[in-house]
C-alpha cells in the first residue's frame, strides 16, 4: 500500500526511471536534492527591508507661474536670500529652461549666464556655504544653455567661468566632471562658439594639463575626448607643442582600454601639420599602424577584451593623413599587407565614412608605383563593383578606377 502511495508523487521521474529505483527511493533522492538546494538559497545575503522614503520631487521645486510669468518669477527667486528659495528656483529652471525658446529669451532679456555666473563663482570661491547640491544644478543649466548660440558665446567669452570648468575636470568627481565635459562639447561642437575659445591661449593648455595629470588613466568622459578634437581640427600644431602627440602615441603603443576609438582620432588630427607629418615619421608610425592591423587579424586568446580593435575607421585615419611625406610613402611599400588590409575593410556594409577613408588611403598609398601596381592587380575589380554607402565614398570609387586605368608611366598621375 505504502509502495503504492509514493508511486504518486513525483509522476515524470517515477516514469522515466521506474525500472532502475523503487518509488520510496527517488523520492528520498529528490527530497535531499531539494533541501540542498534550499539550504544554499537560504545562505545568500538578504537586502534588509527598508521603508520607501518619501519622494522631494515639489519640495525642490518652486511653485510655477503661468505661461509667460514663470521665468520673471523665477529670475526673481535666483537672487533670492533663502536658501531653500534658491534652491528651489535653481531647480526648477534646469527643467524649464529645456524648452529652446525659454533658453533663449533667458539669455537675451534676463542675462541669465552672467546671473548664473555669480552665485556659481561665489559657491566655487567658497564665499558662499553650498547648503544643498547647487554647483551640480548649475552645471546642468550651463549644461542646458550651452545648446543656444547665443548663450554659448557668452558662456565661452567669460574667462572665469571656463577655467572653473576646468578646475572641475581636474577633480574626482565623476558626475560633475560628465556635466562639465558636455559642456565644453557643446560650446566647440558650434564653430562660431569654437573661434572664442580658440582666442585663449589657456583653454587648449588646460585640456592638454587634464589628459596629461595621469598619462595611465583608463577611460576620460567621451565628450572630454570630442572637446580635444574639435581644438585639434584648428590647432594640431598647438596641440603638439603642449606634448599630446607623445601621450597619444604612447596610449596607442601599449594599447590602453578603447585605444582605437577617440585616442586614434585625436592622433590622426595630429598628422595634419607638418610637425605632426615630421614626428609621425620619426616614431616610425606606418609600422606602428600596421602594427595593430596585424594584431587585430590574428586570434590572440592573451589580449583583454578592451584591446581587441571594434572600429578601424580612425586607424584608417590615422594612415590616410600620415602618408603626406615622403619618408612615409616609402616606408609603406615595405608593408605589403597594408593595401590588403585596408581593401578588405573598404567593403564595410555599416559604416560609410570608413569606406571613404579606405579608397582615399589606396588612393595615397597608390602614390608608390609597385603599390599602384600590386592594387590594379588584386583589387581593382573589386573596386570597380564596390557598393557605395554614401555619395563621397561614390565620387572617391569613381576617381580611384579612373586614376588606376591610366598607364603607371604617365606623369599626369
Amino acid at each position: 500500500m505504502w509502495e503504492e502511495l509514493e508511486r504518486y508523487r513525483n509522476h515524470f521521474l517515477q516514469h522515466e526511471i521506474k525500472t532502475v529505483l523503487k518509488p520510496s527511493s527517488i523520492n528520498r533522492q529528490q527530497e535531499r536534492e531539494w533541501r540542498e538546494f534550499m539550504d544554499k538559497r537560504e545562505c545568500c545575503k538578504r537586502f534588509p527591508q527598508r521603508c520607501t522614503f518619501s519622494s522631494t520631487y515639489f519640495e525642490d521645486r518652486a511653485q510655477l507661474a503661468y505661461g509667460w510669468f514663470a521665468l520673471p518669477k523665477l529670475m526673481r527667486e535666483l537672487d533670492s536670500d533663502s536658501h531653500l528659495t534658491h534652491w528651489r528656483a535653481i531647480v526648477s529652471l534646469s527643467e524649464f529652461l529645456l524648452n529652446p525658446l525659454n533658453a533663449q529669451r533667458a539669455t537675451l532679456e534676463m542675462d541669465i549666464v552672467r546671473k548664473l555666473k555669480n552665485s556659481f563663482m561665489r559657491m566655487r570661491l567658497k564665499h558662499h556655504t553650498e547648503h544643498y547640491r547647487e554647483i551640480e544644478i548649475y552645471l546642468k543649466i550651463y549644461n542646458v544653455l550651452s545648446r543656444n548660440l547665443n548663450a554659448a558665446e557668452r558662456i565661452a567669452s567669460r574667462k572665469c567661468l571656463m577655467s572653473e570648468f576646468y578646475k572641475i575636470l581636474m577633480e574626482k568627481c565623476t558626475y560633475k566632471q560628465e556635466l562639465t565635459a558636455e559642456i565644453l562639447r557643446n560650446l566647440t561642437g558650434k564653430p562660431e562658439v569654437l573661434g572664442i575659445v580658440l582666442e585663449d591661449p589657456d583653454n587648449i593648455a588646460a585640456t592638454a594639463s587634464i589628459f596629461q595629470q595621469d598619462p595611465c588613466k583608463s577611460v576620460y568622459p567621451l565628450d572630454l575626448w570630442h572637446h580635444l578634437c574639435h581644438l585639434l581640427e584648428l590647432v594640431p600644431d598647438q596641440g603638439i607643442k603642449l606634448g599630446l602627440f607623445e601621450f597619444l602615441h604612447s596610449r596607442i603603443y601599449n594599447r590602453l582600454p578603447k585605444f582605437w576609438e577617440m585616442s586614434t582620432k585625436a592622433f590622426a588630427l595630429l598628422l595634419r601639420c607638418e610637425e605632426g607629418q615630421k614626428r609621425f615619421d620619426d616614431i616610425d608610425g606606418i609600422k606602428l599602424i600596421h602594427d595593430v592591423f596585424q594584431d587585430a587579424s590574428r586570434k590572440d586568446l592573451r589580449k583583454l577584451p578592451f584591446q581587441i580593435v571594434e572600429n578601424f575607421e580612425y586607424t584608417v585615419l590615422a594612415l590616410l593623413n600620415g602618408l603626406h611625406s615622403k619618408r612615409a610613402l616609402w616606408r609603406c611599400r615595405e608593408f605589403t599587407e597594408l593595401p590588403c588590409f585596408v581593401g578588405r575593410l573598404m567593403s564595410t556594409e555599416t559604416n560609410p565614412r570608413l569606406q571613404l577613408y579606405c579608397l582615399k588611403a589606396l588612393r595615397e598609398m597608390g602614390m608608390m608605383p609597385c603599390i599602384k601596381r600590386y592594387i590594379i592587380g588584386n583589387w581593382l575589380l573589386e573596386i570597380r563593383q564596390l557598393f557605395c554607402l554614401d555619395a563621397d565614398a561614390e565620387c572617391a570609387r569613381d576617381e580611384l578606377v579612373d586614376w588606376l586605368r591610366r598607364d603607371i608611366a604617365d606623369s599626369s598621375s
